[in-house]
């Protein structure tokens, strides 16, 4: 039975790919300008850290509101020390504030109806991998 299960699963997303699509996911490259806007804080991370290249969002955006697929943060990152070559993986945490503008380009609190969202870099926080909470408390 299990075996029957793994099998459609698997045909299910070879058929339909949109099923298997990661929804909170976005690149490390996505993110790199929040990380520019700290960096000393990015030359850190990045000559201390071999960092995956899949960064998984904590918020996407619903089709019901204009910013419909959107992701914010907090940003998680799955990270290994470069040294020791043995080191146990850790999470790498990009905190951000977010600010909301309506399309005259007015700043907004009516996250519903913007059409574009920037993020400010506010913290980054290292944690043991699959620590908890999954989306951890940002300051």
């Amino acid at each position: 039975m299990a075996t029957f299960i793994r099998i459609f699963l698997l045909l299910v997303c070879v058929f339909v790919p949109g099923v298997c699509l990661g929804g909170g996911t976005v690149s490390l490259a996505e993110i790199d300008s929040l990380l520019r806007q700290k960096p000393s804080v990015r030359n850190f991370l990045m000559s201390s850290l071999d960092m995956d290249d899949t960064v998984m969002a904590a918020l996407r955006f619903g089709p019901h509101t204009k910013l419909g697929g959107a992701r914010m943060g907090p940003y998680m990152i799955q990270a290994r020390p470069k040294i020791p070559k043995d080191a146990s993986p850790l999470e790498v945490v990009i905190c951000t504030d977010a600010l909301f503008f309506d399309a005259s380009g007015r700043a907004t609190e009516d996250e519903i109806n913007a059409v574009r969202l920037e993020e400010k870099l506010t913290a980054v926080i290292l944690r043991e991998l699959n620590s908890h909470p999954a989306i951890p408390n940002c300051p």
